[in-house]
């Protein structure tokens, strides 16, 4: 896993209140548009909103998926982009680009669409950013995108948020 720079790690545990949303919201959306750091740190972003713990991590996940799901359309955009114009004739041709094109990825891709990129993203520690550019690729609509990237965001981080749950029951 790629190491997480200081100053990302100490603004997630150092922010609280509403402005702990609003960086779980923005920082989701960067992940899946540019960084290649792990969606689940919003997890450890301690809101201190006076609400019991179920609601704040309600909260936390629903301000997160939003910012999955506003990335995911922006990098929708991007993927829609690259595959018209000057991407193509630069490309287009290029056997690394339409063996990918033809790869058993993108017909998986195909076959299972909307449900198919909503299971990648709920899978935990697996890169958002790789997830959504995969599916980019193809011709989707926006608001289907969106809406997989939002349940496959809460998903993932319910899922990750009941195994620390689960361990911390443990120790």
């Amino acid at each position: 896993m790629i190491p997480v720079p200081e100053v990302i790690q100490a603004l997630i545990h150092e922010v609280t209140g509403p402005l702990g949303l609003l960086v779980a919201a923005v920082y989701s959306l960067l992940v899946a548009v540019v960084l290649p750091f792990p969606g689940e740190l919003v997890l450890a972003i301690p809101l201190d909103l006076g609400f019991d713990p179920m609601t704040e991590l309600a909260l936390l996940v629903v301000a997160s998926s939003i910012g999955k799901a506003g990335g995911s359309l922006l990098a929708l955009r991007v993927g829609n982009g690259a595959r018209t114009g000057v991407f193509d004739r630069l490309v287009g041709n290029v056997p690394s680009v339409v063996s990918l094109r033809e790869s058993s990825v993108v017909t998986t891709m195909s076959r299972y669409g909307y449900l198919g990129l909503g299971v990648g993203l709920a899978i935990p520690f697996f890169p958002d950013t790789a997830v959504i550019y995969t599916f980019s690729v193809l011709e989707m609509n926006y608001a289907k995108f969106a809406l997989a990237a939002f349940f496959g965001t809460v998903a993932r981080l319910l899922a990750v948020a009941g195994l620390i749950g689960g361990a911390m029951v443990l120790i």
